[in-house]
């Protein structure tokens, strides 16, 4: 859940202030992906751990209902649905994010959601605090070199932290 915070600061970050109906259609979408060759329905499987045999149908069934709330019949439960939308979007919008944002919007989920300090930051990746500042005013400012440590670390960092973090379960 961690990933989907930071990558839901910096899309909304760039959003216009309108609302929209635009549909997101997990199934469409998922259609799409292995359609283009990014991911195939093995690689679905095993990166979510809903079977085939519940993927298959999901991705057979074309949702009725208000256009901008997609709502297929229940053939996956709640949780393997939040799984599979919040994967599909981050393989999606995710990657059309500027890597410096990306960063950014990793720091602001270290920092905001799990209250990491700067200090923090640097003592755990071994990346100056003056560099990580520098780096969330003006990533222009650091070196190529420190922006491709931060990235790595800060990532691996987030990862570490989302591994142990309590999961949203719904009942």
């Amino acid at each position: 859940m961690a990933a989907l915070t930071a990558l839901l600061l910096i899309v909304n970050r760039k959003r216009a202030p309108a609302m929209t109906s635009e549909t997101f259609n997990t199934g469409d979408i998922l259609r799409r992906v292995i359609a283009d060759g990014r991911l195939s329905p093995e690689a679905f499987e095993s990166i979510t751990g809903i079977p085939r045999d519940a993927l298959t149908p999901f991705l057979a069934v074309t949702p009725t209902g208000t256009p901008g709330m997609a709502t297929p019949p229940a053939i996956l439960t709640s949780d393997q649905t939040l799984r599979l939308s919040s994967l599909v979007a981050q393989l999606t919008a995710g990657f059309e994010i500027d890597d410096d944002e990306r960063v950014r919007g990793i720091l602001e989920t270290l920092t905001v959601q799990f209250r990491l300090t700067s200090d923090n930051i640097s003592h755990l990746t071994q990346i100056h605090a003056a560099d990580i500042e520098l780096f969330i005013a003006d990533p222009a400012t650091v070196s190529p070199e420190v922006r491709y440590r931060l990235a790595v670390r800060a990532s691996y960092l987030l990862n570490a932290i989302g591994n142990a973090s309590p999961k949203y379960v719904t009942q």
